[in-house]
């Protein structure tokens, strides 16, 4: 074949590629999520290779999974779109290595990593090849976690391996009715149980949200899943060589906004907590937050906001008692915020950790302990906001002045102490109580007395574990300078 013959076959095998690939579930999906017209495909051409006569599929250009790079509003992004058009978009050894090799590539230019799954599982006729290309994935992926952002999608059926492979991402967010992630087929899983389980609730988005916390968003459908994913990368930071700088963007609203909104829920602290989305609402720019994994351990909230257009991650009490599954989403969000630069602001209205004799039983000392830990490591520029309550270990645990946090600020209805005023009062004073002429009315000035000398903001504050009690409406212009201080003090951080 000559030259000219060459060029001419290329051209037109590359022009009914490009109309057939145009259509197929992968290449949507992605264009869906990259900047028109910049995802660059990568290993196109690659294909499986036969390695015995069990099954006789004949080998199709790019296995299965579609890989490359693009921008996603301007930014360097690597992806891999599982295609289950092709055998179920079953994984082989060469699908895998491609998504291997992409994912490489994203961690040599630090740059973020997104996955969407939609696959049977291994590939059955390729026998071990098939797991040692799944356990190169998961290498691979092990060596990225901490370093590049992953995101994935779960856009379909994702077992096994593959669920064990989805399991180490950052992010990931599931279609409502498609989305299924799990160790074992659904219909096994039911069958084994006995007990009429079912099979469409196992491994489902539901199931994620609610229970393991896998599934940091949930969208209705694939549009709002891009919407998604462009809008969690837009509070990530990017990388430049090693070091990662922080992420600004030129806002219009007023950093010095305030809000008498505040004033009022300071004034009405309860024991059921203060209305952290009401806070967040008030201190973010415009408003705006993106929540995730909302369902799952939702006594605490995990949330990317803006403050003055810098992208901060905030970790707040929801509810007074913080549960196992509360203190294990805090931790892994810290740890993402740490490895990527993104400054932290918790907003504490905890009086301890949940209890009871099932909660004893449970992993909740050691997701405690994980959390202190956490919060511990981390050294991005952090600020910490006691809105109510922040008593015993609650308090050490979400964002202590002891456990590095730079800046702490209280509001002055503040409660910071070992244990709450009620309680604290039937300890210290209880013969002095009992041996009253009204034992009601003496109680009751042992907790005021409590809650005035030993559990008032102003005692921390005068021993320097606050840094200033602030008037609530302030809160936002408060936290924007502290973070803008901050700042000067954390130009760059070398994560190498």
């Amino acid at each position: 074949m000559s030259s000219s013959e060459k060029m001419s076959a290329f051209i037109k095998k590359a022009e009914e590629q490009s109309s057939s690939a145009k259509n197929t579930p992968s290449v949507t999906r992605l264009t869906a999520i990259f900047d028109p017209g910049s995802f660059v495909s990568i290993d196109s051409q690659v294909v499986s290779r036969p390695f015995s006569d069990a099954f006789d599929r004949p080998p199709v250009d790019g296995d299965g999974v579609v890989t490359g790079y693009g921008t996603v509003d301007g930014r360097l992004v690597y992806a891999a779109a599982q295609d289950p058009s092709v055998y179920g978009g079953s994984v082989g050894r060469a699908h895998a290595m491609k998504i291997v090799k992409s994912l490489e590539l994203a961690i040599r230019s630090g740059a973020p990593f997104l996955l969407l799954f939609s696959s049977g599982g291994a590939r059955i006729e390729e026998g071990i090849l098939s797991l040692e290309g799944m356990g190169a994935l998961l290498s691979s992926l092990s060596e990225a976690k901490g370093i590049i952002p992953l995101i994935g999608g779960i856009y379909g059926a994702c077992p096994g391996g593959l669920a064990l492979a989805a399991a180490q991402f950052d992010f990931l967010v599931f279609l409502s009715s498609k989305g299924g992630l799990y160790m074992n087929s659904p219909a096994v899983t039911a069958f084994a149980e006995g007990n009429g389980a079912d099979p469409a609730l196992i491994g489902s988005a539901q199931d994620h949200e609610r229970f393991t916390g896998l599934a940091s968003v949930v969208a209705a459908d694939e549009e709002e899943a891009a919407t998604r994913f462009r809008e969690i990368l837009a509070y990530i930071p990017v990388q430049t060589g090693t070091d990662y700088s922080f992420t600004r963007e030129l806002s219009s609203d007023d950093p010095n906004r305030v809000d008498e909104k505040l004033n009022a829920i300071a004034e009405n602290v309860d024991s059921d907590g203060v209305p952290v989305g009401t806070i967040l609402a008030s201190i973010a720019d415009f408003g705006e937050s993106l929540e995730l994994s909302a369902e799952y351990g939702s006594d605490i909230l995990t949330a990317f906001i803006r403050l003055d257009g810098l992208a901060v991650g905030v970790v707040a009490s929801r509810e007074v008692k913080i549960t196992e599954a509360g203190a294990k989403k805090a931790a892994s969000f810290v740890r993402f915020c740490t490895s990527f630069m993104i400054p932290i602001v918790t907003i504490t209205n905890a009086s301890g950790f949940a209890i009871g004799a099932a909660s004893e039983k449970s992993g909740i000392l050691s997701a405690a302990s994980d959390l202190v830990t956490a919060f511990a490591g981390s050294d991005v520029p952090r600020i910490g906001l006691i809105a109510g309550k922040a008593i015993g270990t609650a308090y050490l645990a979400l964002n202590s002045k002891i456990l590095g946090a730079d800046i702490v600020y209280a509001w002055p209805t503040a409660e910071i102490a070992v244990m709450e005023a009620d309680t604290a009062a039937n300890v210290l004073f209880a013969k002095d109580i009992a041996s009253a002429s009204d034992p009601q009315a003496a109680r009751e000035e042992k907790v005021r007395a409590y809650r005035d000398q030993i559990s008032d903001p102003s005692v921390a504050a005068g021993l320097g574990q606050i840094d200033e009690i602030i008037l609530p409406s302030a809160t936002r212009a408060r936290l924007i300078s502290a973070l803008d201080m901050l700042l000067c003090s954390y130009p760059l951080i070398d994560r190498s």
